[in-house]
């Protein structure tokens, strides 16, 4: 939990000072990552991810990859959760110039957080988060929403500043440790749990509001 909050300090304190500068939108395009920035700047790779367009954006990052980051630190290490986190943000980048013009500059931490997302789902599937509700939730149903989300924008409501296709990237990485370590069947079987009592809660509400 530790490093996973001292990455989460790094993108506040960024952000504060990124905030506060007169040519930050400059500041943003320079380190944000891009095709162009790749070839000039390979850095941006790293430095992209600890930059918010937002605080908005800043906080919806940092809830996410507080509870997810947290259980995967606790589960496989703090060596195997940086890895998680930097490939699926890394991976994200590189599946993002596939949908996108090679200017467009991407920033923020979501594809390394969606990596967390898909590893964290699987290794600790009933630890907690209390977000994006108070009510606690599963890890392994907010993972699955995450993931159906994901796909429903990217399919039905694109929107070209958000980066879809690097929160893929992420996910796919992080769905590839967190498969390893539970093994395929048993991986594959709790999510096929999990998205069968997602389908029949909200049926059987239906059924009894009906009666």
């Amino acid at each position: 939990m530790k490093v996973t909050l001292v990455m989460i300090f790094i993108a506040i304190i960024v952000f504060g000072i990124t905030a506060t500068m007169d040519n930050s939108e400059a500041f943003l395009n320079n380190y944000g990552f891009s095709g162009e920035n790749l070839i000039a700047r390979p850095y941006t790779l790293v430095t992209s991810i600890f930059l918010h367009a937002s605080l908005a954006h800043l906080l919806a990052n940092i809830l996410a990859w507080f509870f997810f980051g947290y259980a995967v630190e606790k589960e496989l290490g703090v060596a195997r959760m940086l890895a998680i986190f930097f490939l699926g943000a890394i991976a994200g980048d590189f599946l993002s110039l596939l949908f996108y013009p090679s200017s467009i500059v991407g920033i923020g931490a979501s594809a390394g957080i969606f990596a967390l997302v898909g590893a964290g789902m699987l290794v600790k599937p009933l630890d907690l988060s209390f977000y994006p509700m108070i009510v606690p939730v599963p890890l392994i149903f907010l993972g699955i929403a995450y993931a159906l989300y994901n796909v429903y924008e990217f399919f039905f409501a694109f929107d070209p500043t958000i980066s879809y296709a690097g929160h893929f990237g992420g996910l796919i990485i992080g769905l590839a440790f967190g498969l390893r370590h539970t093994g395929m069947r048993k991986g594959l079987l709790t999510v096929i749990i999990a998205l069968g009592i997602m389908i029949l809660i909200p049926l059987l509400w239906m059924i009894v509001t009906r009666i």
